[in-house]
């Protein structure tokens, strides 16, 4: 077995303006949009885009000299030429590695509790040399300070190997926590009691027009500014406009700005054949295949909310379904250290990381979002009939 150095570097910090999503629980999807580069001995370099190859588990990336596959044990990679270093940026993928195991004397990042490093399978290949494995981009969450065991980037260097390089396979692990907010932009008018009101006008208390349960008090509200530096440094962050019309006739009524992985409703035939049932809630980022729905490159500052109820719900925004923040463990994590104090006063249920609530719709993971919209545009049919 190689022996492997591990690396940390208080270099190139990043901030992720919100909280952790999903706590050592690593899933090759979680890794979907990762940048990695392939560096080889005779000097060539190969870039990558990692990407889901199944809706909940399983994602891989394939280069000419180069192929990896992760799905919720070992890292797969198998390489055809001789391999010096291996990068993954996780900005892309809203997502960091966690590095610091519970019996580290490092402290942790607010809800992260516990994570590790670089490791090989001990069944795996067993290349004879050393391996050094670098992790920077020191992150900080929802303005906790950055504390050491969060990281945008790993580099595994092989050149310490006997042959110099790593040639053939290789079996891994490091694990990965994701960020990912759901939540609408300043300006989106939610149906209430009162009629259209904007969302940053709404208060705890207020009454709200749900699809399923009528008008519905508002349990929490939070929020978050990103201004035109955050959203320069993380365009994963920026907002996607779905245009008038683009879901279906009139539809949203006026153009909507919700964050990437806000769902908003689907409805139509498509859906039923796909899911077995008429109505989904869909990311609008997996959406952008349809005509009108467009990540809001011109937008150069945005503020998001969320609203939180009693449970899911779907609520009116613009004229068009769309959902409220959904409270399940790890998407609880979206939201800083002090937002889920708050929340675990209102709902002590939650604080139980066993407690799932119900989604108020199917909620569909996105390669199948994605699969969805490409059925749609080819048969031509809206997304809501």
């Amino acid at each position: 077995m190689p022996a492997i150095s591990i690396v940390r570097l208080d270099e190139s910090p990043f901030e992720f303006v919100n909280g952790l999503r999903a706590d050592t629980v690593s899933r090759g999807v979680d890794l979907e949009g990762a940048t990695i580069t392939a560096t080889y001995a005779d000097g060539s370099v190969e870039i990558l885009t990692w990407h889901a190859t199944d809706p909940y588990t399983n994602g891989a990336a394939v280069g000419t000299d180069i192929s990896m596959s992760y799905g919720y044990a070992w890292h797969s990679l198998t390489t055809t030429k001789l391999l010096t270093s291996l990068q993954f940026d996780l900005q892309p993928a809203i997502s960091a590695f966690d590095t610091v195991v519970s019996t580290d004397s490092a402290s942790s990042t607010p809800g992260s509790s516990s994570g590790y490093p670089f490791r090989l399978n001990p069944d795996g290949p067993d290349p004879d040399g050393t391996i050094t494995v670098t992790y920077t981009g020191i992150v900080n969450l929802a303005g906790a300070s950055a504390v050491g065991d969060l990281y945008t980037t790993m580099i595994i260097d092989f050149s310490g190997l006997s042959a110099g390089g790593l040639l053939g396979e290789l079996s891994w692990q490091s694990d990965i926590d994701t960020m990912d907010p759901c939540c609408f932009a300043a300006g989106t008018r939610i149906a209430t009691d009162r009629g259209e009101v904007a969302v940053e006008d709404l208060r705890a208390g207020d009454l709200v027009l749900t699809r399923d349960r009528g008008m519905q008090a508002i349990r929490w509200i939070g929020s978050r500014r990103l201004s035109a530096a955050d959203l320069a440094a993380r365009a994963q962050m920026r907002p996607i406009r779905i245009r008038r019309h683009a879901l279906g006739t009139n539809i949203p009524s006026a153009d909507l700005l919700v964050s990437p992985q806000h769902r908003v409703l689907v409805r139509s035939k498509i859906a039923q054949k796909m899911f077995g049932t008429p109505e989904i809630l869909v990311a609008a980022k997996q959406l952008c295949e349809i005509d009108g729905i467009e990540v809001a490159r011109d937008v150069t500052e945005v503020t998001y909310f969320h609203l939180m109820f009693d449970r899911h719900e779907v609520v009116i925004s613009n004229g068009a379904e769309t959902e409220s923040l959904y409270t399940g463990p790890e998407a609880l994590k979206t939201v800083g250290a002090a937002a889920r104090r708050e929340i675990f006063a209102l709902f002590p249920e939650l604080a139980d990381r066993d407690f799932v609530p119900s989604p108020a719709r199917v909620l569909v993971p996105g390669w199948m979002g994605r699969r969805l919209a490409a059925r749609h545009v080819r048969n031509g049919k809206l997304l809501v009939n």
